[in-house]
């Protein structure tokens, strides 16, 4: 038994040092590295080794680039756990002027995930993948090679085996192909043509930037918002096209799309990229385009306050503008005073009361109560600049308040999350997004905010905004607020507004999985959109589409002709009321006064 046991450890050991001894063909990698050389320069080429791979083959290669190619090496083994590896972008290699050379056996060793997590962000880096030259050489063996090149988004790639080199191409399916040595380019170029690879995502009403619609002459639905668009002609650009995993699913206009359940199935890699412009998605779960948008986040408030209409002939004016002209008639009425000519039989007090009037009559510019023949010059004088500033005091006046019939006037909205509690107004926020809401809340704040928020689901809160729920504040994107304030263009009474509330400025971008193959085309192609202004064209386009399908509505609420009433001349009547008691009070004195005399 113990001579069993000797024998077969023998025989692995052999084994081993059989492998380990065939290695890979290192002269095969000079020589390419040495043709790559002729036609660019590098300056790092990071090194990922794989088990069974010759130390001492790979130490020659190391002094070989550095002495040879004067370049600088980066070694990577599985010694470092894939958790803990950093990103080698963290040393300053870039993709541009690095070359990364990958020593492995099969698809099934850790150091790739060490090259995943190591090259993360760099995925456009030049990247060798060397093969043992023992290594099966079939068709499947070959293709397992890159389609775990392809899961982890590597287009870049040379595969060496044996004096072989393969490169590769996803679109519109995996397939791989052989390279002679002198191929100019070497590596594969950037993709500008998918040759109809089919992007598969779900669609679901996200308004504005997706949702569906009734074609009117067909019947059928339609897929309309800006990030449909964009996405759609995106592919179109590049020879690919869209196929939508849900078309049976209900698309109706109370349905919402959930975002976090799209966001967990990009992490789970069961999703390429979503069709759905979203916030910034965090590093550890995937990767976000570049931004379509970026949009500040406040709440849509409820229009509440509205100022009665007796309440209007004291809007034109602040408080201290009333003072100020209340002032004003006691001290023109003492100019008058002095340089008006009296009549001799008048006491001072009869000259005081007619000055008092006639200071009124001048600042309402209206007719004075006096008749004054062959003015003084200094008289003349006084007059003409008082029945200037009586000519625009009350114009202005007029003009403005003749503005205020015209519209709703409302006082002291919610403008702040002091505001927010201090008049208890309730929030609908979704569900999952309750949590990034507080974030933004300051400390203090938090436990108030809290008790208002109302969590729900995706449809409940478009069903509440879209039916003008006034229950509710709802925090929305600037742009969704474009869209819908669209609904209350032509309102006399608008319905909500976009407070001064707000929680951030998130941009707003399509969410992909890590290093996603789409990600620089896609950014290209967003920046020369934004530039050409499509993004507004289309979102006046579909607000259009919406409405015509009945997706939206146009807000009637336009407000008659309303005569003015007693209520609206409250004011009015209350000046008159104190005066006829001043009036009753002086005339009172006066018969006092009177009866004492006599």
């Amino acid at each position: 038994m113990r001579k069993v046991l000797v024998f077969l450890l023998l025989l692995c050991t052999l084994t081993q040092l059989q492998l380990i001894a065939e290695g890979h063909n290192m002269t095969m990698v000079r020589s390419v590295l040495t043709v790559i050389a002729r036609r660019e320069n590098w300056t790092n080429t990071p090194i990922f080794r794989g088990a069974n791979t010759n130390t001492d083959d790979l130490n020659n290669l190391m002094i070989w680039l550095q002495r040879k190619m004067e370049v600088t090496c980066h070694t990577v083994d599985t010694s470092t756990s894939p958790d803990k590896q950093q990103p080698l972008g963290k040393y300053n290699i870039v993709a541009d002027n690095a070359i990364c050379l990958l020593f492995c056996r099969n698809t099934q060793e850790i150091i790739w995930y060490n090259l995943n997590k190591g090259l993360r962000k760099l995925r456009r880096i030049r990247l060798i993948v060397v093969l043992p030259m023992d290594r099966n050489a079939t068709y499947g063996s070959m293709m397992d090679v890159f389609k775990r090149l392809w899961h982890f988004q590597f287009l870049n790639v040379l595969v060496l085996h044996k004096d072989q080199i393969y490169s590769y191409t996803p679109y519109p399916v995996v397939r791989f192909y052989k390279l002679d040595i002198n191929a100019d380019p070497l590596f594969p170029p950037e993709a500008k043509d998918f040759r109809g690879y089919v992007v598969s995502t779900p669609a679901e009403n996200d308004i504005p930037r997706v949702f569906f619609v009734q074609d009117q002459r067909t019947g059928g639905r339609r897929i309309r918002g800006y990030g449909y668009r964009t996405f759609v002609e995106y592919l179109q650009r590049h020879n690919a096209s869209l196929h939508v995993s849900n078309p049976h699913q209900y698309h109706g206009p109370t349905s919402s799309v959930d975002m976090g359940r799209m966001i967990q199935q990009i992490q789970e890699g069961q999703l390429e990229i979503s069709l759905h412009p979203y916030v910034d998605v965090p590093e550890n779960i995937g990767d976000h385009s570049y931004p379509l948008l970026v949009a500040s986040n406040c709440l849509i408030v409820p229009v509440r306050n509205e100022i009665p209409r007796h309440e209007y002939l004291l809007l034109p004016l602040h408080r201290w503008s009333w003072l100020l002209l209340l002032g004003s008639v006691i001290y023109i009425s003492g100019v008058l005073y002095w340089i008006q000519p009296g009549i001799a039989r008048d006491s001072w007090d009869q000259r005081l009361g007619y000055n008092l009037v006639d200071g009124i009559s001048r600042v309402l510019y209206i007719c004075s109560p006096a008749r004054i023949y062959r003015p003084s010059l200094r008289y003349f004088v006084v007059s003409l600049q008082l029945t200037i500033l009586g000519f625009v005091v009350t114009n202005l006046y007029s003009i403005q308040l003749g503005s205020f019939f015209t519209a709703m006037v409302v006082g002291e909205q919610v403008d702040s999350m002091e505001q927010l509690i201090e008049q208890q107004q309730k929030v609908l926020v979704k569900h999952y997004e309750v949590s990034t809401f507080l974030r933004h809340v300051e400390p203090h704040l938090v436990d108030g905010v809290a008790r208002l928020l109302v969590g729900a689901d995706s449809s409940e809160q478009v069903s509440a905004l879209l039916s003008f729920n006034r229950s509710y504040a709802y925090p929305f994107t600037l742009e969704r607020w474009e869209f819908f304030s669209l609904q209350q263009q032509y309102a006399f009474k608008p319905i909500f507004r976009f407070s001064s509330a707000c929680l951030g400025s998130p941009i707003i971008g399509y969410p992909m999985r890590s290093d996603c193959h789409l990600q620089g085309s896609l950014n290209m192609f967003i920046m020369r959109i934004q530039a050409a202004g499509l993004l507004q064209h289309w979102f006046v386009s579909d607000f259009n589409d919406a409405l015509r399908s009945g997706f939206v509505r146009l807000l009637d609420n336009v407000l008659g002709f309303h005569a003015l009433d007693l209520d609206a001349l409250r004011l009015g009547w209350a000046v008159l009321g104190c005066g006829w008691f001043l009036a009753a009070l002086v005339f009172i004195c006066e018969r006092w006064r009177f009866y004492h005399r006599h």
